[in-house]
């Protein structure tokens, strides 16, 4: 027995959000630039993990990354975040960084405070610390683009620094390395719930199917 055609239908809007759930990008534990002024100690400089959502709906982006220790040990340490909307060039260039792109920077900092530079303060609450989790809300306002289309196409890089020190030798480590990546579209509500209902009967149908 085929499987019907608005099952097929629903399962194949299902995929998106199963590759999406996939999206962001992983560290190698203990990749400290040899730059690095600051000590090895400082864990929660080190990224392992890095993911950029996109809400269209509210025009809203979710920075969230994961260190390698709590963040807030290092007491002078804080996370910036360069996005190229469009413009963006290669700022390390001189230090032989050339595929770390951006025209704008998010510092979020372990006080739960954070600025979009050139822009202003993020808003009270839009910062928030769970262990080794730090997560920052964006205005997409605060984003303009500077070439391209669609704020999904704009591209992001996270390195964290030790304000003790000053220049490039305060930055522990990039995520990705040489590189950025793009963000994670969020599914319009309606598109969710559809998906999902899409899911619920494939697996009713798969259910019958062994029965039978």
């Amino acid at each position: 027995m085929r499987l019907p055609t608005f099952m097929t239908a629903a399962a194949l809007l299902a995929l998106p959000l199963a590759s999406h759930a996939l999206s962001g990008i992983t560290d190698t534990q203990g990749d400290f630039l040899a730059t690095f002024a600051g000590s090895a100690a400082s864990t929660d400089l080190d990224v392992l993990s890095a993911s950029v959502f996109y809400n269209a709906g509210t025009d809203m982006f979710t920075l969230t990354a994961t260190m390698d220790g709590d963040i807030g040990s290092t007491a002078t340490g804080f996370y910036v975040w360069g996005v190229n909307r469009g413009a963006g060039t290669a700022g390390f260039q001189a230090n032989g960084i050339t595929g770390v792109r951006f025209d704008r920077v998010v510092i979020v900092r372990p006080d739960g405070t954070g600025t979009v530079a050139g822009a202003g303060s993020l808003a009270a609450g839009s910062v928030s610390i769970s262990g080794k989790t730090i997560t920052a809300h964006v205005s997409g306002s605060l984003l303009p683009s500077t070439g391209f289309a669609n704020k999904l196409d704009y591209t992001w890089n996270l390195w964290p620094r030790d304000g003790a020190f000053a220049g490039f030798a305060a930055i522990s480590d990039f995520a990705p390395d040489n590189a950025n990546f793009t963000a994670t579209p969020v599914p319009e509500p309606g598109t969710a719930a559809l998906s999902l209902l899409g899911l619920a009967g494939l697996v009713a149908w798969r259910r019958r199917q062994s029965k039978s």
